[in-house]
């Protein structure tokens, strides 16, 4: 069973709407997800995702910054995407597919690849558009 807390609970049909295509089957263990919404993250990160196969941390930014310094705030679409994203990564975790300490995924090294030769993110970003579609039938 996993369970989870939200701090913004206006995604919280959405977010189960994801973890029930992300994770149909459910897990062997219990778990719990974590998600926390912050001005914004450093290096202008849009999420982070941390965790095990028995929980995972959440951070979502509300705002990025534009070169110039611009602060601007994400869209509800913007958010629901980058929720998405980060719930995929949750999925992972919670999979044993990877985890917080090297480059590892499914028994694999990658940690001379780039960023978007990562498995694990080439897999958060292919999901995304599907899972937002989720949030806007929902709406």
């Amino acid at each position: 069973m996993i369970t989870y807390f939200n701090d913004d609970s206006k995604f919280d049909p959405f977010i189960e709407e994801c973890l029930n295509a992300l994770l149909p089957e459910g897990l062997d263990n219990a778990a719990h997800i974590d998600i926390f919404y912050v001005d914004d993250l450093e290096n202008n990160y849009a999420g982070l995702c941390d965790g095990d196969k028995e929980y995972v941390n959440i951070i979502l930014a509300r705002n990025y910054y534009l070169e110039d310094g611009d602060r601007i705030s994400f869209n509800s679409q913007e958010l629901a995407s980058n929720l998405a994203h980060e719930l995929v990564h949750a999925r992972q975790f919670l999979r044993g597919e990877i985890n917080e300490y090297n480059y590892v995924w499914k028994g694999q090294d990658y940690e001379s690849q780039s960023y978007e030769d990562w498995p694990w993110e080439v897999e958060a970003y292919s999901l995304e558009q599907p899972l937002v579609d989720l949030f806007w039938e929902n709406v």
